[in-house]
């Protein structure tokens, strides 16, 4: 169908997080790529094998059992030893290249119609799915708060103010130029209920230990920060009084390409504690090269919406 008019939006359904690429693109169930060059697997493996988990859409979680036994050196894997690896496993449903771009390890589901990817594990983050390498993480999983776990998604709009250049003549004519306002993206906003430690990890990287409990942020010097996308997803409502079961439709707002730091978190006094996310999102550039805006609004039907599954995946 086509654009939803004439609507209202009212609160939010949810939003989901996943990281980029490597390369700086949308993981995508036919491209999600991993490490260049060589890996260090020595601490993933265990004799000579690690466990890996493949979720596609909103299908159960596959996990499998990689085997690297055939690699000539474990701290130095090969984008091809990794290939053959993985193509030998148990792993049905996908193709296994080296990317011709990036030289990166690629995978790509052979399903038509998939379209949401999620690989992660420690075997996952030790080949790089995520950028977990750089700024640590589980690998290409979706985090997701679909069920009121969001209390606000602020949207302020990054605007370059309109210019007036001006030149005089002698007898005070004026020739003035108007350069228009211009955006440059958005400074979301997101906050919370709930503390959720991958979500943290996933936006602004640090160290967590999940085997510890521990975590620790990234040091002041630490000015490079992981790059993510995420998807917001708002019931909307006709004109007049609704009952909030009386959705028309969804607006689905993607926010292609993401920085962000997590904001304050003040402990008050007989309150719940918020946890927000001061976030940045910017104008995105796909594997070809074409450029997009920062943000794609969308309206999308009830029964595209349910379709999606977005709970399960």
């Amino acid at each position: 169908m086509g654009v939803i008019n004439r609507t209202g939006r009212f609160a939010t359904e949810g939003v989901r997080f996943q990281r980029l690429n490597g390369d700086g693109t949308i993981p995508r169930a036919d491209r999600f790529l991993g490490f260049a060059g060589t890996v260090d697997l020595s601490g993933v493996l265990e004799n000579d094998k690690a466990t890996l988990a493949i979720k596609i859409d909103s299908e159960p979680a596959r996990i499998a059992e990689i085997d690297f036994s055939d690699v000539a050196d474990e701290t130095k894997v090969t984008v091809e030893e990794s290939i053959t690896a993985l193509t030998d496993s148990s792993l049905t449903g996908l193709a296994w290249s080296k990317d011709t771009k990036t030289t990166r390890l690629k995978g790509a589901a052979t399903a038509s119609g998939a379209k949401v990817i999620q690989i992660y594990g420690d075997l996952a983050a030790a080949l790089d799915f995520g950028q977990s390498l750089k700024h640590g993480g589980e690998g290409l999983k979706v985090i997701s708060f679909f069920d009121d776990e969001t209390i606000s998604i602020g949207l302020p709009k990054d605007i370059i103010d309109k210019e007036e250049i001006d030149i005089e003549g002698a007898k005070g004519t004026i020739n003035r130029m108007v350069i228009g306002a211009r955006t440059q993206g958005l400074s979301p906003v997101v906050a919370l209920k709930e503390k959720d430690y991958n979500l943290l990890e996933l936006i602004q990287g640090g160290k967590l230990d999940r085997k510890a409990g521990t975590y620790d942020p990234p040091l002041s010097g630490e000015s490079d920060h992981p790059s993510f996308y995420a998807e917001i997803f708002s019931p909307i409502y006709s004109a007049g009084t609704s009952k909030l079961s009386d959705v028309t439709g969804y607006e689905k707002l993607l926010l292609r390409s993401m920085q962000g730091i997590e904001g304050e978190v003040p402990i008050e006094t007989k309150a719940w504690a918020q946890y927000a996310y001061n976030l940045t999102a910017t104008e995105y550039t796909d594997e070809n090269g074409k450029k997009y805006p920062a943000w794609q609004e969308q309206t999308i039907t009830l029964e595209e919406f349910d379709a999606m599954k977005v709970k399960d995946i």
